[in-house]
């Protein structure tokens, strides 16, 4: 049989002075952590680094580990930079594209445009914002881009991107053409098993979904929750230093998950856990509970082992 294992993390959000993510840390951590699972690549989800021309510290450290790491491309990755010079920066051949590991086929995608007038266009320089009600767009030529990328697989696919493929776009904030997505992946596997995984992250939840017996994976953030009404509960000094940080419900130790698969359809996830920084908890902030999706925050990502069908 064969096996393929990777470390996969979200939402790391190096961004100094703005948000408290100790960033350059946590990643050695998760890094570290993939080198001691001996895992074939780590992937990050999107949502690195929110200017790659100004903090470039972080890109230094990435030559330091011997495990590759792929990136997909967040929303927040392309805020202070433009698009080429952000795919330049993460070594990304393109904004989505594949490799095969293993016989394993893993396909990168990129939900980061907008429709309008028509057509759509790349988030750049926060542009996205303007936008709502059809942002996390995946364009066409893209959808036919994964189309070919499943049909030409040596074997089982698996997708990553930063917007849910299983959430719904109208309150979950999931990709906006969501349903003409899953049709692709329903099709591919009408007469088999080949897309058995989908893992997300964006939207900083913990969660695992079986759907037309395909494991959606929401990864939750490495490194806190986002806070739409801020709080009073962080030190003055901390709130000084970080504009942000009453905005933020932080975890004190990195999250990430290593994931085995095998091509019987076994999935093995093993997640990872963490206290919050000062003990300040969503439920402590004036903000509701639920995300739109209606999932918790956690300080933590699961473990689980289950046999597709």
């Amino acid at each position: 049989m064969k096996q393929v294992k990777f470390l996969v993390f979200a939402d790391l959000h190096h961004y100094p002075g703005v948000f408290y993510t100790d960033a350059r840390n946590k990643l050695a951590e998760i890094m570290k952590r993939a080198e001691n699972e001996k895992v074939d690549f780590a992937v990050s989800l999107g949502d690195f680094n929110h200017s790659c021309g100004t903090f470039t510290e972080i890109f230094e450290d990435i030559k330091k580990y011997s495990i590759p790491l792929y990136h997909v491309m967040g929303n927040h990755d392309t805020d202070g930079a433009p698009l080429k010079e952000v795919l330049k920066a993460y070594n990304m051949p393109h904004e989505y594209y594949y490799f095969d590991v293993n016989g394993f086929r893993f396909i990168v995608l990129d939900t980061n445009y907008y429709g309008y007038s028509g057509g759509q266009v790349h988030f750049q320089y926060r542009n996205y914002f303007d936008f709502p009600k059809t942002r996390e767009h995946m364009p066409q030529k893209e959808m036919d881009f994964l189309k070919d990328a499943i049909a030409t697989a040596p074997g089982q696919c698996v997708l990553f991107s930063h917007a849910s493929l299983e959430r719904h776009h109208s309150g979950g904030g999931g990709t906006f053409n969501q349903p003409q997505i899953r049709e692709i992946i329903k099709e591919a596997n009408a007469n088999g098993r080949k897309v058995i995984m989908s893992c997300n992250g964006h939207h900083h939840r913990d969660f695992l979904r079986i759907l037309d017996n395909v494991a959606y994976f929401d990864v939750n953030s490495a490194s806190f929750d986002w806070l739409n009404q801020p709080h009073d509960h962080f030190p003055k000094e901390l709130c000084d230093a970080y504009d942000l940080a009453d905005h933020q419900a932080i975890w004190t130790k990195p999250l990430s998950a290593v994931v085995t698969l095998t091509d019987d359809g076994t999935i093995d996830i093993k997640g990872s856990k963490s206290e919050y920084l000062y003990g300040v908890t969503r439920e402590m902030s004036p903000n509701v509970i639920c995300d739109g999706a209606g999932r918790p925050c956690t300080a933590e990502i699961l473990s689980a082992s289950f046999k597709l069908l």
